[in-house]
């Protein structure tokens, strides 16, 4: 099943889940494994999926996820279905790597607070986080760039030209801010509802100092209409104020519209950007509605 691409066949075990009468279920191409940081030490689980097709002479273009254990799942089921027909899609088949961490089925707070951020939050409505809980982005922008990519060219087929990171919320702004920072690293970005208000200054300070257009790449934004306003739904199931303020405060389409606009002009014209508002979304359901857009978009100009 699977991995009849890899270049490597002798890849750890398939990535499962069981069912109430014990019975296994697997997730067709998929497999996970842990990897540890030779940044930091630190232990993470890494996710696989591979397309069951011939790779094209260039490679499969690779997709990274962050937050795996709670979005792998999603995005590697979506790209294993839409890429089936990739010419009446404008998605092609690509292999797609998580990175998550060891003993969750979902978000790792702690970690995703250490690896996604510079510091702690510039935003007094930030979480409640101590510094040395924060601050861990630059060895785990380290991790990525020096080890894990690297073996992924080594064990899969793939495309080095056309590598893709994706994240939501938290790791959206971190996708953002490796963004502004190393721009290199990947050629194409997706960035769901990005936690801006963490720290817009020092990402927007960063952007200044990279200078225009030191390399060619593709962004996507989106975010939910009712992302800065309570929904209809939400209103009528008795959110407090204090829910609204937040997100008045917090700015979510505003900070996204601003940002993708500056990131725009820092790289221009190497840069192509598109910002998006999910019409009926919110925080928790931009990710399954906006995906194939993210997808299509960062892959035009690729089908063949």
């Amino acid at each position: 099943m699977g991995h009849a691409n890899s270049k490597n066949a002798s890849l750890p075990s398939e990535n499962r889940t069981v069912d109430n009468d014990g019975r296994q279920l697997v997730l067709d191409g998929c497999r996970k494994f842990g990897m540890r940081s030779a940044e930091t030490g630190l232990d993470y689980e890494i996710f696989t999926y591979v397309p069951d097709t011939p790779p094209p002479r260039s490679g499969f273009p690779v997709i990274y996820v962050l937050d795996a254990n709670s979005d792998f799942a999603t995005v590697a089921e979506t790209v294993r279905r839409v890429s089936r027909r990739p010419s009446a899609t404008g998605i092609s088949p690509s292999v797609v790597v998580g990175i998550g961490y060891p003993n969750t089925r979902n978000y790792d707070l702690d970690r995703r607070y250490l690896d996604f951020t510079r510091g702690v939050s510039a935003d007094p409505t930030g979480a409640d986080v101590p510094a040395d809980g924060c601050g861990g982005q630059p060895a785990y922008i380290r991790f990525l760039a020096r080890q894990l990519l690297p073996y992924v060219s080594d064990q899969f087929d793939i495309d080095p030209s056309h590598r893709v990171l994706l994240g939501h919320s938290l790791a959206g702004y971190f996708v953002l801010d490796l963004l502004a920072q190393c721009p290199e690293i990947f050629d194409s970005y997706i960035s769901f509802s990005p936690s801006l208000w963490w720290d817009r200054p020092r990402l927007v300070e960063t952007l200044k100092e990279q200078g225009a257009g030191k390399t060619a790449l593709r962004l996507y934004v989106s975010v939910g209409r009712f992302e800065q306003e309570l929904a209809p739904w939400q209103a009528a199931a008795g959110f407090n104020t204090g829910y609204q303020d937040l997100r008045a405060a917090r700015r979510m389409i505003d900070n996204a519209r601003e940002v993708a606009d500056e990131i725009q002009a820092t790289f221009a014209p190497d840069t192509d950007v598109r910002f998006e508002i999910g019409d009926q979304e919110d925080h928790s359901t931009i990710v399954t509605t906006t995906l194939c857009r993210a997808l299509r978009f960062v892959d035009a100009g690729r089908i063949g």
